[in-house]
Formats: C-alpha cells, structure tokens, sequence
C-alpha cells in the first residue's frame, strides 16, 4: 500500500503492519512522504521506482535479507540514505549493516519522535552529499575551464615575452650594465618558473582526464634510473651533493613510460637537491620482491615535519624551510604521484625534521600488470 504527503520522499520495508502504520503515521504529521512495503523485493523495486532520500528496512525480513537489500541499494542507487530498522538492537549487526552502506540504525521499540530525530538526520546528510556533489563538479567544471585558460591565454604571452628579453640582449651587445643584466636574469628564471607550473598543471589534467600520452612498453628500470642519475648529476655537483646509487642487479621488467618515468625520478632527486646543504648526500637504491620493485631515494637534508607529511603529494603544497634553495611550482609532487598511479604503483615519503628524507615508489612486476 501506498500513501503520500508534501515534502521528502521516505520509503519504509518491514514485515510488521503495525511498524507500517506508526512510522506512516509518526511521519505524515512532519510533512513527509512516506511509502511502505511489507516485503523486501517488492520494496527494492518500488525504491528503484521512486527514488526515495531515505530508506528505513527492518534487518529481519521473511523472504529477503534485510542486508541484501542494504547492499544491493547502497551499490545501485547511492544517493539514497539507508537506515537500519532492527528488533534484536544488536551492535555487532548494525556495524555489519553500516559498513555494507547504511547510514544509521533504529532499534525497535522505537518512540515517534526517535524516529522523526533518525528520519531528520538522514534527510540532513542526504542534503550534505548532494550539495558536496554539486560541489565537486563545480570544481571539475572550473578545472576544465582554468585548463582552457591555462593552454590559450597564458603560454602565448610567456613565449611573446622570452622572446622580447632575447631581442632585447641581443640589441644592447653587452652595453647593459651588470645590475641590467641580473635583472634580466631574475626575469628569464621567473618566466622559466611560471612556464614550468604551467605544463606541470596541464600534464596533471591530462593524467586525470586520460588525455596524457604514454607508451606502456616493457622497460628496465635500472636503466631509466641510472639515465636519471646522469642527467641530474651536474646540478648535484654545482650544489655540493654527493648524488650516490646501490642499484641491485636482475631486477625484473616493468612495463610503463620510460619519459614520464624519468621526470619523476628527476622530480624526487631535484626535491632533494633544494633541501639539502651543501656536503650532504642523496642515495638512490633500488629492491624487490615476489610482488614489486622498489625504488628510494634518501637525503641528509633538513626533513619534513611529522605534521606536513600528509599534505606533501597535493597540488601548491610546499614545505618551507630555511634550507630551501630553489622554489619550485609546487607540483612536482603531485605529478609524480599521478604517474605512479598511472603505472599502478605507488609512492610514500618517510621523514622525521633534522633527519633527512626518503621517497619510497613501488612499482608492479611485469607479470603482476
């Protein structure tokens, strides 16, 4: 049987008419619409009809498990907010239900202005998920805009004004003045800096919308790895650091990118380069076992605090530091992270202030993809 009121949608499956009854009743007078159902398959079908914000279902139903239905609604029709009606008020089945999708729990007997309390809570957190919803495809939206941005409205000034700087050290042949020319050399490293951000944000949008161009071939990543030890060793030795490698031989293949492999580690290596001193070192090792291949990367820089950790891999995030050398664009990071995950692996840093940091990725075995 069916009966409907003004206002929120509230579907109602127990096997006890008298339940039924008092939670129509209870809830009517608050303005709901309630609909109710006796058996549990029939209830699924008239929620896949209506639609409800909330749906209450009794745990112990004579045809259909209460934990099925919860189950199966929870996968098929998320935004619906499900709360457990259950006679033997146990803990343990309502932690069950819960971690299965449902919501909350109602414990019978139950009083009407419990269940108007249980029924408010759910329309509140089903109003709070719409709304993050809606919020998040608005951030998608402005993403996809700032990308459109990004590509046509930015990169073609920076090129327009590299250029000018250049025309403009060519016309003066050495006549500027030595404070001219640090300038000039503070703006080239400036636009150099903002061109970078740029690409790395339009790669990270390109990983995530599946656009990023990559080629999944069998590689050994020893050498990617010793590539990337030879390509970032002058600035190694421009800055003092010893830039060593304990590389363990016969490591199996992998398959992934060998260009967006090694920006990564030149990513991880040129991070540690900006946090430590002059004298310190960077070691770069590699392992592996029946599952993975692992590869870290260790400095004797200044560290990272217990409580920045969590937030290194996100996008414009930047542990500041006294020994800082260089600012980056605060993406770095974030891009190796989104290729690791591209390759199905994974990465972790492990650190404690004062004491160095290491970048631990793990990378699947050829057969393991």
């Amino acid at each position: 049987m069916i009966e409907t009121a003004r206002g929120s949608r509230v579907l109602i499956i127990d096997d006890e008419e008298s339940i039924l009854d008092g939670c129509r009743q209870a809830l009517e007078k608050s303005g709901y619409s309630i609909t109710t159902s006796s058996d549990g398959l029939a209830g699924v079908n008239l929620a896949r009809e209506i639609k409800p914000e909330v749906l209450f279902v009794d745990l112990k139903m004579p045809n259909c498990s209460g934990m099925d239905i919860i189950e199966n609604i929870s996968r098929e029709m998320p935004d619906i907010v499900l709360i457990v009606i259950t006679g033997y008020a146990s803990i343990v089945s309502a932690v069950e239900a819960m971690k299965k999708g449902a919501y909350d729990y109602l414990p019978k007997p139950f009083t009407p202005d419990q269940l108007r309390a249980v029924t408010k809570r759910g329309i509140e957190h089903r109003r709070l998920k719409v709304e993050a919803e809606f919020l998040r495809e608005e951030k998608a939206r402005m993403e996809r805009n700032f990308i459109t941005f990004v590509s046509h409205e930015m990169r073609s000034p920076l090129v327009t004004i590299q250029q000018y700087i250049e025309s403009l050290k060519l016309i003066s042949e050495g006549e500027l003045k030595p404070e001219a020319n640090e300038i000039i050399q503070r703006c080239e490293k400036r636009i150099q800096n903002l061109h970078d951000l740029i690409e790395h944000w339009l790669d990270i949008s390109r990983i995530e919308n599946g656009t990023f161009s990559e080629a999944r071939v069998p590689l050994n990543l020893t050498e990617v790895i010793e590539r990337s030890l030879e390509e970032m060793c002058p600035l190694c030795q421009k800055r003092g650091i010893r830039l060593e490698s304990d590389l363990k031989k016969g490591l199996p293949m992998i398959y992934g990118d060998q260009e967006s492999l090694l920006r990564v580690f030149s990513n991880i290596i040129g991070n540690a380069t900006k946090y430590t001193p002059p004298g310190g070192r960077i070691l770069v090792c590699t392992d592996c076992d029946d599952y993975y291949i692992s590869v870290s990367v260790s400095d004797t820089g200044q560290g990272i605090p217990q409580d920045k950790l969590p937030f290194i891999f996100e996008p414009f995030y930047r542990v500041r530091g006294k020994q800082e050398r260089q600012r980056g664009s605060g993406l770095g990071l974030t891009f190796s992270k989104k290729i690791m995950e591209a390759h199905n692996g994974r990465i972790e840093a492990f650190s404690k202030e004062g004491e160095g940091a290491t970048f631990v990725m793990k990378f699947p075995r050829a057969y393991d993809m």
